[in-house]
């Protein structure tokens, strides 16, 4: 018998994680770190964007949720390490991921202009942010935590979004 893939012990770590127990049982930041890595594992980047040998995420420091994405700092996907490197100092082209939160409302203009910066996997789980063209939004559903995507943004910008992601998303644009 053969051992399940990477991808399918990542679909199901995301089945679990959207579960109202293990909502119980963890921090919503953490969750919502876990859940990030994962949109990180079902994204395909063009590989003239891959530069370097790691997956740069730009996050906003001192907020909770970066402080819970230190904990997938150094982990792989796709045959490279995550770093994590802070937002206010990222240019267009630093970042293969960025992630937006409430506290970067007043740097809106910076995330799009970083966000638009080529094949960027842009994240929120702030509807006003969400607005401002990002890719992912995540939302608490009473004790869930669900999520849409732009796929249509996604595409142009390069990236391919895996159809198993698309499939557990709330709404598909």
């Amino acid at each position: 018998m053969r051992p399940p893939s990477r991808l399918l012990a990542a679909v199901r770590l995301l089945l679990l994680l959207a579960t109202p127990s293990a909502f119980a049982q963890a921090p919503e930041h953490d969750l919502k770190a876990a859940f990030i890595y994962n949109f990180i594992q079902f994204t395909q980047w063009p590989e003239a964007a891959m530069k370097g040998g790691t997956i740069n995420l730009c996050s906003s420091s001192g907020t909770l949720l970066n402080m819970a994405l230190q904990g997938i700092a150094g982990k792989t996907a796709h045959g490279r390490a995550i770093a994590i490197v802070p937002l206010a100092g990222a240019a267009p082209g630093d970042c293969h991921v960025v992630v937006a939160t409430e506290d970067d409302r007043g740097r809106a203009a910076m995330v799009r202009r970083i966000a638009g910066g080529g094949a960027v996997l842009s994240i929120t789980d702030d509807p006003e942010i969400l607005r401002e063209g990002l890719l992912i939004g995540m939302a608490l559903d009473g004790k869930r935590i669900t999520f849409t995507i732009d796929n249509s943004r996604a595409a142009a910008a390069g990236l391919v979004l895996s159809s198993r992601l698309l499939r557990l998303a709330r709404s598909v644009q």
